[in-house]
């Protein structure tokens, strides 16, 4: 049986297009009985209604899968699930609906050699007799000069990204026992919206962390706990063309020098292996890795980790209805029964779009509302606790170390900190974005 194949789409057709005709250009790919399937993202998130993406870029993606594969198999979640959420749902197909022994992935922006496939096959064939190995890929030390990569071609070094990989099973079932924590604090929400300190406490526990708190960073994180080897060759057999994505600019793009990749187009068939030893003495380097990094780096990663985002598509609570109202309005909820009704019914989002649409609040910005019976001064310095509750409430997320500081630095009124927040460029796209317009 021929190993399958995962496609990861999302809203970059320009890319997609040549990845998938350097897949249909593979040599001997067998694709009359290899599966193949494209997972295909969406464009308006399940969990907090923000789009980040356009119809038409999603339908682009399945209309080239369909005519470069007009036999394979979509998934396409419909909604945005995120690149975590996508995979999952991949590598559960594979490996727990279908008990596939490997699988290989493709993500929208790799162009291949015509032998990637052939390659992949020798790489499998040795994963295959070699229990600690989990990944392999053939897409080279992009690091390296021309010179350099002729001169060690044959060389197998360890797996730097997962970008164009293939995943056994039997590793696969051990790391998602141990990535169980992380998946708790990423599945069922907006993905790019995570808590990156909450993750980061959680590689922490380990005493060893990763860079990222990607997925991909968690999954070599795991590799590394379990003693799992990620091998690609040194030789470049792929192309990386994503210019724009979740992780790259134009500007690093061309820092890496990517645009200068030349792909081998001939297959190497005498790859130079690593013995036991050497695979022992690479995962002790990668483990060692972590540790330093959780010893000498954490304290810096964490320090310049961005703010905790919110899901403005939360549900109420009696606090955040009580507060809502104290911030925007000056006073206290109508009645206990209105407090409740929203609790029941209205997500934080509504809430607060439903509030600064009134003609109350328009009053308040204007200076024009009377202060109501135990209402709070409309001219009050902001607290800590205001300036908190108008970035959750506005911005959705944690006010960051600057906001923070300049509160301490110059005394502003609640007032002010709401219009500025009001006519924030980040507001005007946090409103565009959501589901729901303003």
């Amino acid at each position: 049986m021929l190993t399958p194949i995962a496609i990861m789409s999302f809203n970059r057709p320009q890319f997609l297009a040549d990845t998938l005709q350097s897949l249909v250009a593979q040599q001997d790919a067998g694709f009359e009985t290899r599966e193949v399937h494209l997972f295909q993202d969406g464009a308006i998130n399940r969990w907090s209604s923000m789009r980040y993406a356009e119809q038409a870029d999603i339908d682009a993606c399945l209309a080239l899968f369909k005519q470069h594969f007009p036999n394979g198999t979509v998934h396409y979640s419909g909604d945005n699930i995120g690149i975590c959420e996508n995979f999952c749902q991949a590598e559960e197909y594979f490996f727990v609906k279908n008990s596939f022994a490997t699988a290989w992935f493709f993500e929208d922006d790799m162009v291949l050699s015509p032998v990637y496939f052939r390659m992949m096959e020798r790489l499998e064939k040795y994963a295959s007799m070699v229990p600690r190995v989990a990944y392999c890929s053939a897409y080279w030390n992009y690091y390296a000069s021309r010179g350099e990569v002729e001169a060690h071609k044959k060389a197998i070094i360890p797996l730097d990204h997962h970008w164009a990989f293939g995943l056994k099973r039997d590793a696969w079932l051990r790391m998602r026992r141990e990535l169980e924590g992380y998946y708790a604090l990423v599945r069922n929400q907006d993905y790019a919206r995570r808590y990156h300190k909450a993750i980061y406490d959680y590689f922490a526990q380990s005493r060893s962390v990763p860079r990222g708190s990607s997925q991909d960073a968690a999954k070599s994180w795991v590799c590394a706990r379990l003693g799992l080897l990620r091998l690609r060759t040194f030789a470049p057999f792929a192309r990386y063309i994503g210019t724009q994505g979740a992780h790259m600019t134009q500007a690093k793009f061309d820092e890496l020098g990517f645009a200068n990749t030349v792909m081998q187009q001939a297959e190497i068939t005498d790859l130079q292996f690593p013995s036991e030893d050497a695979i022992t003495d690479i995962l002790d380097d990668q483990r060692r890795l972590l540790s330093d990094i959780y010893r000498d780096e954490l304290a810096d990663i964490v320090a310049h980790l961005p703010a905790r985002k919110l899901n403005p598509m939360r549900r109420c609570s009696e606090d955040v209805v009580t507060g809502a109202y104290h911030l925007l309005l000056n006073r206290n909820p109508e009645s206990q029964e209105v407090i409740e009704r929203h609790v029941r019914e209205t997500k934080v989002y509504t809430l607060v779009r439903g509030i600064i649409r009134s003609r109350e609040f328009q009053d308040v910005m204007e200076g024009r509302g009377k202060p109501a019976r135990g209402g709070l001064p409309p001219d009050r310095l902001c607290s800590e606790d205001e300036l908190f509750a108008a970035y959750n409430l506005l911005m959705h997320r944690d006010p960051d170390a600057p906001a923070i500081e300049t509160r301490e630095e110059r005394a502003r009124t609640t007032l002010e900190v709401i219009r500025d927040l009001l006519a924030s460029s980040e507001f005007s796209e946090i409103s565009a974005k959501v589901l729901h317009p303003w």
